[in-house]
């Protein structure tokens, strides 16, 4: 097995993060079919609203579970790759069952074993790329932005696809396709990516230490929040653009402006967070979302709807790269892949679940788009209050790329280092 060659001044390792590059593109394409093109494909399919939130509960439940255990594993093992092969393969196993069932129940157990087995993917390959990057941890938003190209090409490709009639909306050819990508990322990472060295979890007494700090715990609930915001966005545009009057075609239109948006503000992440500092984004992210729900509950105009969605590179994008970027700074080498997995747990799983269970009901419950969107506004109002009570310390001079925590012995070699 190829095992990369880090610096011992923490220089990058290119051939990992260009395996990496390609593994967000096609990885995070199989995303940018089933996130907003899912309920559309179930809907054809005879599953109501309220199974289909039910789904995206299952998985977001399961999310919110496992990724810190995942994370914690890969640390005890001192590697992440073998894992994130595993769960990408699983993942491909699961979308081609989930091609071929219409069962209502089937089909949220199968989201069910996605988010325990494949939603964990995505917090691996973050770590895995924080570590390659060596101490170039304010490069991170670039290399992810990959994965936001991939994720809009195949909604842009897709959905022009199947508005020229050209792709059946049935889960039968679209959960195929995601199948495709997402073994291919598994392929991608088993074929391209070394194995990369780092130091093991050895003392567990290191996760309570690192945990246990204020402005961590204030990153992931802020983020957990404003992620259950983003549920309709996430999992139901697609019902919703229909609702709002509006074409297939404008869900592509979208999701292209809001990967421009985001790609920008993910390569840019670095100079932003000098300019702005930490607890301005946080704050910002917020209170933008807010006014993008509103917005968006007022709407029936297509260039409207693209513009206020395009802000998703700001309110999501630029949000998740500067607070992986600050978690990644404060959590040690050692709990570099439980960190990530924290994050994606809570806020991805637990906030996803919330998000997800209040929009099917939502749906299900009203004729129209706007009641969704403005339960929407109401948990972004909620993530406004959050992030202004719990980022009041944040430095305004932390950057991605700082110091980490020490994890050297103390003196006595009992205790780590705080």
């Amino acid at each position: 097995m190829a095992v990369a060659a880090v610096s011992s001044t923490g220089g990058e390792d290119r051939r990992a993060l260009t395996g990496l590059a390609a593994a967000y593109v096609v990885t995070f394409a199989s995303g940018g079919i089933q996130l907003p093109l899912t309920a559309l494909a179930m809907g054809k399919a005879g599953v109501s609203p309220t199974t289909i939130g039910s789904m995206w509960a299952a998985r977001s439940l399961a999310g919110a579970l496992v990724p810190v255990f995942w994370g914690l594993l890969a640390d005890r093992l001192g590697s992440a790759r073998p894992l994130l092969i595993g769960s990408l393969g699983i993942g491909s196993a699961l979308l081609l069952w989930l091609s071929t069932t219409p069962s209502p129940w089937v089909c949220v157990l199968i989201f069910g074993l996605y988010g325990l087995f494949t939603n964990p993917a995505g917090s691996l390959m973050d770590g895995m790329t924080l570590t390659a990057l060596g101490h170039h941890k304010e490069r991170f938003g670039r290399w992810r932005a990959f994965g936001t190209v991939g994720f809009g090409i195949s909604t842009v490709v897709v959905t022009f696809l199947l508005d020229r009639e050209l792709l059946s909306p049935l889960p039968s050819s679209l959960f195929r396709l995601c199948a495709c990508l997402t073994g291919g990322g598994a392929v991608v990472v088993a074929v391209w990516v070394p194995r990369l060295p780092r130091p093991a979890l050895v003392d567990p007494r290191l996760i309570w230490s690192a945990f246990r700090q204020p402005e961590l715990i204030g990153l992931i609930v802020c983020g957990t929040a404003l992620w259950a915001s983003h549920a309709a966005y996430a999992s139901f545009l697609a019902p919703l653009t229909d609702r709002a009057g509006l074409s297939v075609r404008i869900i592509g239109l979208s999701v292209a402006a809001a990967v421009t948006v985001e790609a920008v503000a993910m390569s840019s992440s670095t100079t932003l967070l000098k300019l702005l500092g930490p607890r301005t984004i946080v704050v910002g992210a917020a209170v933008l979302a807010c006014a993008r729900w509103l917005l968006a509950s007022q709407t029936t105009s297509s260039l409207v709807f693209v513009c206020v969605h395009a802000v998703h590179g700001l309110t999501f994008g630029l949000f998740f790269i500067v607070v992986t970027g600050l978690i990644a700074e404060r959590a040690p080498p050692e709990l570099r892949q439980t960190s990530q997995g924290l994050l994606s747990s809570l806020s991805f799983g637990l906030g996803g679940f919330v998000g997800g269970m209040l929009c099917g009901y939502s749906l299900e419950h009203s004729t129209g788009a706007a009641t969704t969107w403005l339960t929407m506004a109401a948990i972004a109002a909620v993530a406004v209050v959050v992030s202004l009570v719990l980022t009041r310390k944040l430095s305004t001079g932390s950057s991605p790329g700082g110091d980490e925590l020490s994890t050297g012995s103390s003196p006595g070699g009992d205790e780590p280092v705080r």
